[in-house]
């Protein structure tokens, strides 16, 4: 249902409106995008993605890899509390590089490693 209501909206917006949108802004689902990224032209269209929902992933995935391997959840392990406080530090590096993805990925390396400098701090 999304993807044909973003194609639409985007489909129609020349002749109603006389605009051509050259921003998507998505939640990480790229079926929408796929389809609307040449509605104007070859990659006409760039994708955005919500810094919320791509920091929301970050933790699904590392929840995920948790239930997955028990042998990473415990105490001084990957805690929920401390997935959590990952997932804050790399919104908070994401959001403060904007436009800079040497400084952003420096940033969430930084971020990753003060965590878990503190976690071993206070397991100790």
């Amino acid at each position: 249902m999304e993807v044909i209501g973003a194609y639409r909206i985007l489909e129609r917006s020349v002749n109603s409106r006389g605009l051509i949108y050259s921003e998507y802004f998505g939640d990480g689902d790229s079926k929408g995008y796929d389809e609307v990224k040449d509605i104007y032209g070859t990659n006409s269209v760039l994708k955005c993605e919500c810094i919320g929902h791509f920091q929301k992933r970050v933790g699904i995935h590392l929840r995920n890899l948790k239930n997955k391997n028990k042998k990473l959840g415990g105490k001084g392990k990957l805690t929920d509390n401390f997935i959590n406080k990952l997932q804050n530090y790399y919104g908070i590096a994401i959001r403060a590089n904007g436009g800079n993805l040497l400084q952003m990925q420096s940033a969430v390396i930084a971020a990753f490693a003060h965590a878990c400098s503190s976690a071993k701090k206070t397991n100790a």
